[in-house]
């Protein structure tokens, strides 16, 4: 990928995401990527790994973690698509470390909420500069499924699994203030890992809402294998690159095969 292939991200989107804690970036993907994960997609779905049975699937609503280790499509778009670069300039850190790709369909007619929540506590990792680019490979709205944030809510350091009675607190607070955005196919957001958020349920009779969170960390993240986040899971996947995580050390760097480094290009 050349320097003229890396969309410019503005001063003004970088301070909303340092302010708000989410930010959201408008046609960034050419549709060749579109088109090859909604593929990726539907092979996923036909060959789901052990991560996405039991409380992964809820419904109509499909999750699978780590794709990049088990397809091509999906590794291409970590390892080629301007994802990382664009990363790299809302965190400023100079290098940028993949930590794992995160698949989300709501079919139409799967109501079920998600909570609110943040991410951080669900990963086996410690620092600041860590997020989220969330794609959205179909066109998304607050009826087929589309997030909501807590402006700000990053600095509140809280670590937050999900809370279904977060919402009345929302609703009944006059001093929080949700963000949320429609958005089109090749439209992204980048949030904070401590940005709190939730999602309604797909009531579309005929949408789907098919996104790819892809999560990322940079220079100041260090290793912290504490029992709750998946590392205490993620054996069960089978893949060869788990077991890069056994040289790993709490409060030392995450560079592992599991956790590559992708920004600079190598």
């Amino acid at each position: 990928m050349s320097s003229a292939e890396i969309p410019k991200i503005t001063n003004q989107e970088i301070k909303a995401f340092e302010q708000d804690g989410v930010v959201c970036l408008r046609g960034l993907f050419k549709d060749v990527w579109l088109e090859r994960l909604r593929s990726a997609i539907d092979w996923n779905i036909a060959n789901p790994s052990s991560m996405a049975t039991g409380s992964f699937q809820r419904g109509n609503f499909h999750l699978d973690v780590f794709m990049w280790t088990r397809n091509a499509d999906f590794r291409a778009f970590a390892f080629e698509s301007p994802v990382a670069a664009i990363v790299a300039q809302i965190l400023k850190t100079e290098k940028i470390h993949f930590l794992f790709d995160h698949l989300l369909v709501k079919e139409p007619g799967s109501i079920k909420p998600t909570p609110w929540h943040n991410d951080q506590p669900y990963w086996p990792v410690q620092g600041w500069n860590i997020c989220s680019l969330w794609l959205a490979l179909d066109p998304v709205t607050k009826e087929t499924g589309g997030l909501q944030y807590i402006k700000g809510s990053h600095q509140w350091r809280k670590s937050i699994r999900e809370k279904n009675n977060l919402v009345e607190a929302v609703a009944d607070s006059k001093s929080l203030e949700l963000l949320s955005w429609d958005m089109a196919p090749g439209d992204c957001l980048v949030h904070h890992a401590l940005t709190v958020h939730g999602a309604s349920g797909n009531a579309s009779t005929s949408t789907r809402r098919r996104a790819l969170a892809t999560r990322w960390v940079g220079d100041d993240v260090t290793y912290d294998p504490r029992p709750e986040t998946f590392i205490s899971y993620i054996k069960k996947l089978g893949i060869k690159e788990v077991n890069s995580i056994n040289s790993l050390h709490a409060g030392a760097s995450i560079d592992c095969d599991l956790f590559p480094q992708l920004w600079p290009r190598t």
